[in-house]
């Protein structure tokens, strides 16, 4: 048999169509035959293709099945709270009227003045109060 006749084997094997020894002889001729196994996996993949497409939208079963266990749906999360401002204590290490900085004075990204001693310019945590935002 030929390459061609080995080929048309290959496609009745994807319609369940081929015999057993014609399978058999078809699988030991793609051991020596890139050609032909390079048919067969075209071919394979043009069946899956064809096969396969994206599945129709469903209902989410989820409500239903929790309410026949007996299991309430969880609560959603709460929003997370506000992120504080932090400002040096009043008198402290930053020593401006308001607690904070001097006006025209370097910040770190907490608001505390270049000179402050709290250790947020060293990459510590900052030490100063936490005021209301």
């Amino acid at each position: 048999m030929d390459c061609q006749g080995y080929r048309e084997v290959l496609s009745a094997r994807l319609d369940g169509e081929a015999g057993d020894d014609e399978r058999a002889a078809a699988e030991d001729h793609l051991a020596g035959c890139a050609s032909c196994r390079a048919f067969a996996d075209g071919a394979d993949r043009l069946g899956r293709l064809a096969r396969v497409g994206p599945a129709d939208p469903v209902p989410d079963p989820t409500d239903r099945v929790l309410a026949a266990l007996g299991v309430s749906a969880p609560a959603p999360a709460p929003p997370l709270p506000a992120v504080p401002r932090l400002s040096c204590l009043d008198g402290g290490c930053c020593s401006g009227s308001s607690g904070g900085a001097p006006v025209d004075a370097a910040t770190s990204a907490c608001g505390c003045a270049s000179t402050c001693g709290c250790g947020c310019q060293q990459g510590a945590p900052c030490r100063c109060a936490v005021r209301a935002a």
